[in-house]
């Protein structure tokens, strides 16, 4: 039976959020989640901790924080560049300040006499920056048009954003730029779109004007805020942050790692490329469906719409009955109810495919971690698909256990949350592993 962790609701919720609000990901981990298995592991200045699956950083802002060296991979472009960012700290704060104040001078004018008779002057292929593109570009504005769900950003906020960003984009390309890139992306999402996150983004009410100034500045004053408070960290740790699929991260990194702290994704429809559809845009690292298709075809199948006819990572546990069994009776559920769809016909698939991807995640690992080393994954139960029961957890021990050389140490309950589709209570947990 699972163990519940403990909760600290005094220290843990008052832990400073330096850096860790530059950029947020609506299913990101808390950090204070982090610093506990820093804890409970007794992870040390020289040790080295691996986060396969990075997101925007947390698992690297903590151990930096700590002085514990770290290292990130991520399949989302997005989600990669936000934690080099957020781990990049030697920072010219005079530098910082000067073009700070000529970027917010040079657009303050213009910001200001946006209207809806200025919409016209500026289009979608202003989104693509330079020096940020990861793909061979045929930028064609409807196909740009396409990519955006309707009702995702007003015309006015977009041509606001899309003023400030020419301005970025005509800096140095560097740290600093950087910085003011990934700020005005985190501004977009939170204060300048129409986006709602429920279990899915949405359009949530509509925004016809955004004060992408007052928003912009503010988030600039909280990271240099930061950046003087990080700076103060004698002997941080050092990270490094590697855009590619953890399915082959014996190939990105060179190891060894002593740890992995990570929150891989677990089967449960959600598209991360969708969540982070807008700053996929906004930073240039798409502008045709071939590129959302390019960035899915890395990450762990984990949903409908990253499943392809010729993937085959369920060749990997096509010998764990118990994956099978939840597999197969997925499959019967979906007949008994005479369900048609495309993506219902793929619901059994996302769960071999899901597993077997992680499989091939943690047969690499074993290559770059010695013996010893331990793992924390958090994931979730999931009733997804026709309410069939996957718990994540155990079915990940029974594939590193029985397949791989590693051993469960414990498997710990650290939240409960009610399911939107069931209305039933679902447990995430903390898997933790030794590499034997």
């Amino acid at each position: 039976m699972p163990r519940r962790i403990k909760r600290n609701n005094t220290i843990q919720q008052l832990r400073n959020a330096a850096v860790h609000r530059w950029y947020r990901f609506v299913l990101s981990y808390p950090d204070h989640l982090v610093s506990q298995m820093i804890s409970r592991f007794g992870i040390k200045k020289r040790h080295t901790v691996l986060d396969p699956f990075v997101g925007t950083g947390t698992t690297l802002v903590e151990c930096k924080k700590s002085g514990i060296d770290s290292v990130g991979i991520d399949a989302n472009p997005v989600t990669a560049f936000a934690s080099r960012v957020k781990t990049t700290w030697d920072i010219d704060l005079a530098e910082f300040d000067r073009r700070r104040e000529e970027l917010l001078m040079s657009v303050r004018e213009g910001l200001w006499s946006i209207g809806r008779q200025y919409a016209h002057q500026l289009s979608f292929d202003d989104l693509l920056p330079r020096g940020q593109i990861l793909f061979d570009q045929d930028v064609d504005d409807e196909n740009i048009r396409r990519l955006l769900p309707k009702n995702w950003i007003g015309e006015i906020p977009l041509q606001k954003t899309l003023l400030v960003k020419q301005a970025i984009d005509a800096l140095p390309d560097d740290s600093i730029t950087d910085i003011f890139r990934l700020a005005l992306a985190a501004v977009v999402v939170t204060d300048i779109s129409n986006l709602g996150f429920g279990p899915e983004v949405y359009a949530a009410k509509r925004r016809k004007d955004a004060d992408v100034y007052g928003v912009y500045a503010e988030k600039l004053r909280q990271i240099r805020q930061d950046l003087v408070q990080v700076h103060g960290i004698p002997n941080p740790g050092r990270t490094s942050v590697h855009y590619g699929d953890a399915r082959q991260l014996a190939t990105l990194i060179q190891g060894p790692v002593d740890y992995v702290i990570t929150s891989p994704p677990y089967p449960n429809e959600k598209d991360y490329t969708r969540i982070t559809r807008l700053e996929l845009i906004l930073l240039g690292f798409i502008s045709k469906k071939s590129d959302i298709r390019q960035v899915k075809k890395e990450m762990i199948r984990s949903h409908t719409r990253n499943v392809y006819v010729a993937d085959d990572d369920s060749d990997f546990v096509s010998d764990v009955p118990e994956i099978q069994e939840i597999a197969q009776e997925i499959e019967r559920r979906r007949i008994e109810r005479g369900a048609t769809s495309g993506f219902e016909r793929l619901y059994h698939r996302v769960v071999t495919e899901y597993f077997g991807g992680m499989y091939q995640a943690l047969e690499q690992l074993q290559h770059v971690m010695p013996s010893g080393g331990k793992l924390a994954l958090v994931v979730g139960d999931q009733m997804s698909y026709f309410r069939v029961p996957i718990r994540t957890a155990r079915l990940l021990s029974l594939v590193a256990c029985r397949k791989l050389p590693y051993a469960e140490v414990e498997t710990l309950v650290w939240r409960t949350r009610r399911a939107t589709a069931t209305k039933m209570d679902i447990e995430e947990h903390i898997l933790i592993l030794e590499r034997q």
